[in-house]
């Protein structure tokens, strides 16, 4: 485990979608365990009827992993709240920007930005039922709804509520347009729209996201917001967060030895989960074997197990 690279809590990991799972908050925890990161978005009805948080249960430096949820119903997301804060979730983030036709179409998400009151509404109900901490994701507007305004009053109305922190993807949502996927890359990024909403809520904490490519070339930009946020660059390179260019392939090694054993002790008691593999595909770029790295990652997928992992471990160097 590596925690002296970056001391401070200036960074963190976006919520991805089939990305940050609870195994990837694992393998995060075991290569950084002063990066928050940000679980991939769980609907609060889920939460509610199923057992959608068993794998969070018990994991270490939870007290780091923010819970994701989306939903616009108060009650329910009040229960889902409950249910985090039982496994020992410190903070819920309430998704309010994502532009996807399903969650649009279910007035989640992005919609929730042109309805502040409810907003308003379901971090109260959280609030009355948890002592956690309560933040929103959102975007700096929606396509053809205007400039500033809709930003401005969102937070105004939201703040109601105590809310103190928002994360804000710098860029506008465009909708019924584009996918989902475009939506990440178009239109373009406007930070200055983010630093300015700093400006004017300066008591809020700010914390800007979208196109952050790693942690060292953006102290202007640290200095006008109280934070940064990288999503897939922070997938792709995994250990973004760890300055030091020297960090060993031994030590590399090490931490994915602690990370499969975890995993092999997990499917012992559940069924197997190839997305918990999927999450060391990036690991070893720019290292030689790399390429055979991924090809041994498929066959253990295939395969269901972890064997000739643990043996390249241990035997290449």
């Amino acid at each position: 485990m590596l925690t002296n690279n970056i001391k401070n809590r200036q960074f963190s990991i976006a919520p991805m979608m089939g990305k940050t799972d609870s195994f990837f908050c694992i393998l995060s925890n075991l290569i950084n365990n002063n990066i928050k990161v940000y679980t991939e978005m769980i609907h609060a009805e889920s939460i509610s009827r199923k057992n959608s948080l068993d794998n969070y249960k018990n994991l270490k430096n939870i007290s780091n992993i923010t819970l994701q949820i989306a939903g616009n119903n108060p009650k329910v997301l009040a229960k889902a709240a409950t249910y985090a804060e039982d496994i020992g979730f410190e903070e819920i983030n309430l998704n309010c920007g994502c532009p996807s036709s399903r969650v649009v179409s279910g007035k989640f998400g992005i919609s929730l930005l042109k309805n502040p009151k409810l907003v308003s509404e379901c971090v109260a109900a959280i609030k009355k039922k948890v002592s956690c901490k309560v933040s929103i994701k959102t975007r700096i507007g929606i396509e053809d709804e205007g400039t500033d305004e809709i930003l401005d009053v969102f937070i105004d109305t939201v703040n109601q509520a105590k809310v103190s922190k928002y994360i804000i993807h710098a860029r506008k949502a465009i909708l019924n347009k584009i996918s989902t996927k475009k939506n990440l890359i178009i239109p373009k990024l406007d930070y200055e729209r983010v630093f300015r909403l700093k400006d004017k809520f300066n008591k809020n904490i700010i914390i800007i996201n979208g196109g952050f490519l790693n942690t060292t070339d953006y102290d202007e930009v640290l200095k006008k917001v109280d934070g940064i946020m990288i999503g897939r660059e922070a997938y792709k390179n995994p250990w973004i967060f760890n300055q030091d260019k020297n960090l060993s392939f031994e030590m590399k090694k090490r931490i994915i030895e602690k990370y499969l054993s975890i995993l092999e002790l997990h499917f012992k008691k559940q069924r197997f989960n190839f997305k918990a593999l999927t999450h060391l595909y990036y690991i070893f770029n720019n290292h030689p074997g790399s390429k055979h790295w991924k090809q041994l990652l498929n066959i253990s997928i295939r395969n269901k197990n972890l064997k000739c992992l643990f043996n390249y471990l241990r035997y290449n160097e």
